[in-house]
């Protein structure tokens, strides 16, 4: 991949947040949370350890999930009035026994959760949220779930774009043997209002596509020029490559700094970033190494915690949708220095922790490279990498491999590097990674107007209109306008 070089100092940073929002820094808890399970959304998270510590041979724990992804939270896009999801109860075992079982909303538990996330999401009204059968269900007693329950949305008068409203849900039940840890019985619905952003929606399960713009040379607008025959966006996810990881030497601390290619885009985030997310598009900030000794995966626990902190005010701040890690281009890290450690998978694995506990309503991806790769990603503080990592993508030509508690479809099925025509784009590959449940695609680096790569001069477009027509079963309409760098006046190509 491309460096991202150079940084700006700290105080320019700061500076610059005046124009968008004033951040404010508060503490995370302390205290770590010894039971439940880690969950995440679209993001997001919360916590439940492994049922090994707390299951005994007589005791049966009971676990809300979301009915896709297993995780005890779920992102809700709301893109109609009405609109619903599917949520199971799980149980460690069989219960030998009918358990009868209920699921209500459970709004005294909205500072609990805000507490332990940083966060002050408001609530969706509970008059708004229906359950099948009010939210009660038995299971037999050779079963170990619910069938999925249905929690239906209804949307309110006032709701405000780009605001997070919580739901959040508890299980209850009468049944001797069965327990629950206080984070188990919870889960939440994190939701969000995309009914008046245009649609980019290719279907339930499609699989999801990401670009990465090199935006050193390549405006990001440019995503907005791809779209299939039926008018829908071809691009998900687009993220912003790099802004760096540093050492501030002054103020001896680890920091994110910019050039000034990505400083501009975030200096004018009104014109270059929102227009994407208007579009339904989530747009993600990668960061990687800037050859000095800090690193994404060489971090102590203080320094993952305190950059993870610093990466939440960037994203919230910015109203940017995620982070996107790349452990690249970093030197060895001075280990008297009480930020940084190790370089290692384990010190890799703990900042995407921290990032997901800071902002679970966020993306933490992975681009697999270095020691950080999705497979290797190490439980932390009992939460499997499948709770903190949303999704990861592979180096180029490659489908990723998914790590513990991760499913395929947190995982990219072909990474394509567009510039240098690197990867698979044929429409059977991207046809049979479809079908074997893959999540996403990725794309790096496409060069507009020519869309000619540097090494073959090949056509980059030809590349993703395969990919669409075997994702997607649509042809996708070649681009006929471009987005020069600083610009936002759609130009003829």
């Amino acid at each position: 991949m491309i460096d991202g070089r150079w940084g700006l100092q700290w105080i320019h940073f700061k500076k610059n947040m005046n124009m968008i929002n004033c951040i404010k820094y508060t503490f995370l808890p302390l205290a770590m949370l010894t039971a439940g399970l880690f969950t995440s959304c679209d993001e997001e998270l919360e916590f439940v350890a492994d049922e090994s510590t707390y299951l005994s041979a007589t005791q049966i724990n009971g676990m809300l999930l979301d009915a896709t992804t297993n995780k005890n939270n779920s992102i809700v896009e709301l893109r109609r009035n009405e609109q619903s999801t599917n949520i199971v109860f799980r149980l460690s075992k069989q219960p030998k026994a009918g358990v009868d079982v209920t699921i209500d909303v459970d709004e005294s538990y909205i500072a609990t959760y805000n507490f332990i996330h940083n966060t002050n999401f408001e609530m969706f009204p509970a008059e708004n949220v229906a359950i099948t059968n009010n939210g009660a269900c038995v299971l037999a007693p050779d079963d170990t779930a619910t069938p999925g329950l249905k929690v239906t949305l209804t949307a309110f008068d006032g709701m405000e774009e780009d605001k997070t409203y919580i739901v959040p849900l508890t299980a209850t039940s009468p049944t001797e043997g069965v327990v629950f840890s206080e984070m188990s019985k919870h889960m939440v619905l994190l939701v969000q209002d995309y009914r008046h952003k245009a649609n980019h929606n290719k279907g339930e399960d499609a699989v999801k596509t990401v670009i990465y713009f090199e935006v050193n040379t390549t405006n990001p607008l440019n995503a907005l020029e791809f779209k299939t025959a039926n008018g829908k966006y071809f691009f998900d996810d687009v993220v912003l490559f790099a802004a760096n990881i540093n050492w501030d030497a002054k103020k001896q601390r680890v920091y994110v700094s910019n050039n000034d290619n990505v400083q501009f885009l975030l200096d004018h985030n009104d014109e270059y970033l929102q227009p994407l997310r208007k579009a339904g598009m989530k747009v993600i900030i990668s960061i990687l190494g800037n050859h000095d000794q800090a690193g994404v995966a060489q971090l102590s626990d203080m320094g993952a915690k305190e950059f993870a902190r610093e990466i939440a005010a960037y994203c919230r701040g910015y109203n940017l949708d995620g982070v996107a890690f790349d452990d690249e281009y970093s030197d060895d890290p001075v280990l008297s220095n009480p930020w940084l450690t190790e370089h290692s998978v384990e010190a890799g694995s703990r900042l995407m922790y921290e990032c997901k506990k800071a902002m679970p309503e966020k993306i933490v991806s992975l681009y697999s490279l270095g020691s950080l790769h999705s497979q290797n990603l190490k439980i932390i503080d009992g939460i499997e990498p499948g709770q903190y990592c949303d999704y990861s993508v592979a180096d180029y030509n490659r489908a990723e491999k998914p790590g513990i508690g991760m499913t395929l479809k947190q995982c990219a099925g072909m990474s394509i590097e567009l510039f240098r025509d690197r990867g698979d784009a044929s429409t059977n590959t991207a046809r049979s990674k479809k079908n074997a449940g893959y999540g996403y695609y990725m794309f790096f680096s496409p060069t507009p107007p020519k869309y000619i790569s540097d090494e073959y001069e090949r056509d980059q477009l030809t590349h993703c209109e395969n990919v669409c027509l075997g994702l997607y079963d649509e042809e996708l309409i070649r681009p006929s306008y471009y987005y020069p760098k600083n610009s936002t006046v759609r130009t003829v190509r």
